[in-house]
C-alpha cells in the first residue's frame, strides 16, 4: 500500500463526511417545512446523500486496503 493511496482514501472519506454533513442539515430543516411536497423533496434528497456517503465509504475501502472497523 502507498501513501498515494491513502492520501486519495482520506480525500473521499472527507467529501463522506461533507454528504453526512448535508445530511444531518436536511433533516434539522425537515420538521420545519410544512408543504408535504416539499417535505417528500427533501427527503428525496436526503435519500440520495446517504446513497453518496454510502458509496463514497465503498470507495475508501478500495483505496485504504480495506481497514476493517474494529468490533467492540
Amino acid at each position: 500500500m502507498n501513501n498515494e493511496n491513502f492520501n486519495l482514501a482520506a480525500e473521499i472519506a472527507k467529501n463522506a463526511a461533507d454528504e453526512e454533513t448535508a445530511i444531518q442539515g436536511y433533516y434539522e430543516i425537515l420538521p420545519k417545512i410544512m408543504d408535504k411536497a416539499d417535505q417528500d423533496i427533501i427527503k428525496e434528497i436526503i435519500s440520495d446523500e446517504k446513497n453518496h456517503a454510502m458509496l463514497l465509504t465503498k470507495m475508501m475501502l478500495k483505496y485504504d486496503s480495506n481497514i476493517i472497523m474494529a468490533e467492540d
